[in-house]
């Protein structure tokens, strides 16, 4: 459980949008994550505000992590010389797997 601040926020700022505006704001906020007063303070006070990624984009940072992992084993494994076809048709056969779910 979070301990209770001192400092509690009880001031309060009103302005006024174009409706367009509001929405804009509205979804920026949402695609941030945060309400949109929170939005609205971090904007306004210069702080970075980072959209939340959908859970696609993270299936697809998995995918290039996976990605990047395979290629440096291919990379270490043609270092040292040995034998490398079953561990690299294994890798193609992985890739290939994960191509396929684009495709279909």
């Amino acid at each position: 459980m979070r301990p209770k601040s001192l400092a509690h926020r009880n001031a309060r700022l009103v302005f006024r949008v174009y409706h367009l505006e509001k929405k804009a704001i509205e979804l920026a906020a949402e695609k941030s994550g945060l309400g949109v007063s929170d939005y609205i303070r971090r904007c306004s006070l210069g702080q970075t505000i980072r959209a939340r990624l959908s859970s696609e984009e993270v299936d697809l940072y998995r995918l290039l992590i996976e990605y990047r992992n395979n290629f440096s084993r291919i990379s270490n494994l043609l270092k040292e010389r040995e034998d490398i076809t079953s561990e690299l048709k294994e890798i193609i056969k992985d890739i290939d797997q994960h191509l396929k779910k684009f495709i279909a």
